[in-house]
């Protein structure tokens, strides 16, 4: 008999908390004309630590709320975070795991190709394409700052919801206490 396999869903509603934050921060900062960005940090955790099949659930569906939730073409980060995501599950063997540092770095990364992947795509929307550029870089900077500072917190509540529900993160296993 199979049973239900929740750490997707775990992921997903730590990713979705994620969003909500983020949304409440640009609310707020929209009075000093600045949006963070962090798409990054939504694919690291399912890539580095959950098995391939619960880390494209997981992914996909936060990348459809994400899709309800930006002006993009519905499905475009659908497709960018499975694309970050199948790029990291293919080199996942040579990465650290465990660890901050490696974590930060790898959500800086992911998060500067994500912000400069939708910007080509949406600067064109823009009435005056060639100004944009200096705010984009003005929120890719805010956005990579910030998410220096929240990566080992999102990571640390992504491990311990897991360690809450006595789930191991990489095989799925009840853990008991």
């Amino acid at each position: 008999m199979r049973r239900f396999d929740p750490r997707w869903l775990i992921v997903l509603l730590a990713n979705l908390l994620l969003c909500w934050l983020a949304g409440l921060a640009n609310h707020y900062l929209a009075g000093f004309s600045v949006h963070l960005y962090l798409g990054g940090l939504l694919v690291v955790f399912a890539a580095l630590r959950l098995d391939r099949r619960q880390a494209v659930i997981a992914t996909g569906l936060t990348g459809l709320a994400v899709d309800s939730l930006l002006p993009v073409p519905f499905g475009t980060s659908v497709v960018l975070l499975l694309l970050v995501l199948a790029t990291l599950l293919y080199g996942r063997q040579r990465f650290p795991r465990e660890g901050d540092v490696f974590a930060v770095v790898l959500a800086l990364l992911v998060n500067l190709f994500l912000f400069i992947a939708l910007s080509f795509l949406l600067v064109g929307a823009n009435p005056r394409p060639g100004q944009a550029w200096l705010r984009l870089f003005v929120d890719l900077l805010a956005s990579q700052f910030v998410l220096v500072l929240v990566t080992p917190w999102f990571l640390a509540l992504q491990t311990r919801a897991l360690a809450l529900a006595r789930i191991h993160p990489e095989t799925g296993r009840r853990v008991s206490l």
